[in-house]
């Protein structure tokens, strides 16, 4: 019986710059609404943004995941899909009852602000725990993902009731500086790469990974 070794396939290109601007560029859409710079009506032109978000990070999903990186996968599926993917499927919502000019039940809104702040407080948790991932890469990664945490924090705290709306604008502002940075990482990741120097340096890591155990 003849045995045939496995040969592992050979991995695509780093779909990362893609997946960090697509994050980006649904939290820039979504900044705006967050931080009270427009009216809440506003929250429609945000779905064609969103949905391109959603898309682009289906494809960087599934890259990582051929690539065999978890945690890049986790990072753009999870929070990128999830969070794109259930605001773009609010703001259909929100379409489809401002083209019919149907109210929502008080029942149903309060009972949905419920529901989207313990979707909020797990992401919260979450995200926490994967500053801590982020940091063995880079030092600034890991703070800027923190920093978008606590924008998390504050808008599930708005959602259960426990925080005024105005303090949900504080968290967006916090949800934002997350964004810059996706943006910088996107553009780095590019660019570095391109040139094949460090054009615009991201720094070391905050942790140091534990090196493998020797082999037998």
């Amino acid at each position: 019986m003849q045995q045939k070794t496995e040969q592992s396939l050979p991995a695509w290109a780093d779909p990362s710059p893609m997946g960090f601007i697509s994050l980006a560029v649904g939290i820039f859409s979504m900044v705006p609404i967050f931080c009270g710079w427009v009216s809440p009506e506003a929250i429609m032109a945000a779905l064609p943004w969103g949905m391109a978000a959603v898309i682009a990070l289906i494809i960087v999903t599934i890259i990582e995941f051929r690539n065999r990186n978890p945690v890049g996968a986790f990072c753009f599926g999870a929070f990128g899909i999830i969070i794109a993917g259930a605001l773009t499927i609010n703001i259909i919502k929100g379409f489809t009852m401002f083209v019919t000019k149907s109210a929502a039940p008080v029942a149903l809104v309060m009972g949905g602000m419920t529901v989207d702040a313990m979707a909020w407080l797990a992401l919260a948790i979450a995200i926490l725990f994967v500053g801590f991932v982020c940091g063995l890469r880079w030092r600034s990664f890991a703070i800027a993902v923190w920093i978008g945490d606590i924008g998390v924090w504050i808008i599930s705290m708005v959602n259960f009731g426990v925080l005024s709306h105005a303090a949900g604008v504080v968290g967006g502002y916090f949800i934002l500086l997350l964004g810059i940075y996706f943006l910088y990482i996107g553009i780095a990741e590019f660019i570095n790469p391109a040139f094949r120097k460090t054009v615009l340096p991201l720094g070391g890591p905050l942790f140091k990974r534990p090196a493998p155990p020797p082999e037998a």
